[in-house]
């Protein structure tokens, strides 16, 4: 008897073909998805600590500051000192960082409708809500603010099932 693919591995392949095409339209801006993604997360809080941007993308603090020294060379963030933590690294966006962010956002807008292309608005939206459900569950127990970006759907939720 045939048994229907997990949903964990349709995920995972789903990421990796995302992935693909990520790369495929970032690559003559000079950005990594990682880059990318890790931008797209400063963007959504203005200010970040070096560190709970490793956590966020499960890299180590080294690699996170090797992957922030390279950006900060390019002009696209800046890093200073906590006030509260000296100790503490905190990165922001540029202007210049805004600008390739910017690029990089217009590059999603042209593949994404490709990858949902015969998925209708409502299910578009069931999706999002379910995968960041998902994402809830499966980061619930993480310290620090590992996945848990900004939910674009929190005015659907206030008026939902949450």
């Amino acid at each position: 008897m045939h048994r229907p693919a997990r949903t964990f591995y349709l995920i995972n392949r789903v990421n990796a073909a995302v992935n693909v095409q990520m790369e495929r339209v970032l690559k003559p801006l000079d950005i990594t998805v990682t880059q990318y993604t890790c931008m797209s997360r400063i963007k959504g809080h203005e200010v970040m600590s070096s560190a709970k941007l490793a956590r966020a993308h499960r890299v180590s603090p080294q690699t996170m500051y090797e992957m922030i020294t390279n950006l900060e060379k390019r002009g696209f963030l800046t890093r200073e000192k906590g006030r509260e933590n000296k100790k503490q690294l905190l990165v922001s966006l540029t202007r210049q960082g805004h600008k390739i962010l910017d690029l990089c956002d217009r590059k999603m807008d042209e593949i994404e409708p490709l990858a949902f292309a015969g998925i209708n608005t409502a299910h578009h939206a069931l999706l999002r809500e379910l995968l960041q459900t998902v994402l809830e569950n499966t980061t619930r127990d993480e310290q620090g603010e590992a996945a848990n970006d900004s939910d674009p759907l929190l005015p659907m939720r206030a008026g939902g099932r949450k």
